[in-house]
């Protein structure tokens, strides 16, 4: 178990969970934290061999990935929310959420999981 730094749970508060519980009673559908998600901590991300510049690591204002029932239905509804990024993996049925950026982009991940630009969106 890992435990999460306040601070992390602070910007979950205020940047992510008021975004996704609107979606949530818009949508009437529980949604989860994909199991792929969560707090990572600088260290894990480069002993995993990766760079430590993911948004999972909160260090701007984090990053989730979220998974429902009717992933077509909440990506149309994440498509119109405030985060300014958001990829969804089709093969692995969740959709990455983040606040980088002062544009709103969307991605879809490929098979390897590389992120393929496909547009600006609002």
């Amino acid at each position: 178990m890992v435990n999460v730094p306040i601070h992390v749970v602070d910007k979950i508060e205020k940047h992510h969970k008021p975004i996704i519980n609107q979606i949530r009673h818009r949508i009437n559908q529980p949604i989860q934290v994909s199991q792929n998600s969560g707090y990572r901590s600088l260290e894990w991300e480069l002993s995993h061999g990766r760079s430590g510049t993911s948004e999972h690591t909160f260090t701007g204002l984090g990053a989730v990935d979220y998974t429902c029932a009717n992933m077509e239905l909440l990506l149309e509804e994440l498509r119109a929310s405030d985060y300014k990024r958001i990829c969804y993996y089709p093969d692995q049925k969740f959709i990455h959420c983040d606040h980088k950026g002062d544009r709103y982009h969307e991605f879809e991940a490929d098979e390897d999981g590389k992120w393929q630009y496909k547009g600006e969106r609002k």
